[in-house]
């Protein structure tokens, strides 16, 4: 049973800290779990996956800028009304997000 509370906490944290992103800032997934001091990019995916719904889930990407898999359209429409700086990237969604200007430190 401990096992489920801890993990409940877990994603609990995860998703108060994806919560106070500012608009136009970012982590990625790898920030988002160094945060709390491990690494666990995939742990922070789960959690967005299975719970993200409720945060702003495009200001948490992939390494190098890269919108969540599968949500690259969607994403760019959040990040173009929140000021997001933006660059060309020669991948399927044909952008990624500045980390260097948009990342943030919590």
């Amino acid at each position: 049973m401990a096992v489920f509370e801890r993990a409940g906490e877990y994603t609990e944290q995860v998703l108060d800290l994806v919560a106070r992103i500012p608009p136009g800032r970012v982590l990625t997934y790898g920030d988002v779990a160094w945060v709390f001091g491990r690494p666990g990019a995939r742990a922070v995916g789960m959690v967005m996956r299975y719970h993200g719904s409720s945060v702003p889930w495009w200001r948490v990407l992939r390494a190098g800028g890269h919108p969540p898999t599968g949500h690259a359209e969607r994403a760019r429409e959040h990040y173009e009304e929140e000021g997001t700086p933006l660059v060309a990237a020669a991948t399927d969604a044909g952008y990624r997000v500045d980390l260097d200007a948009a990342r943030w430190l919590p």
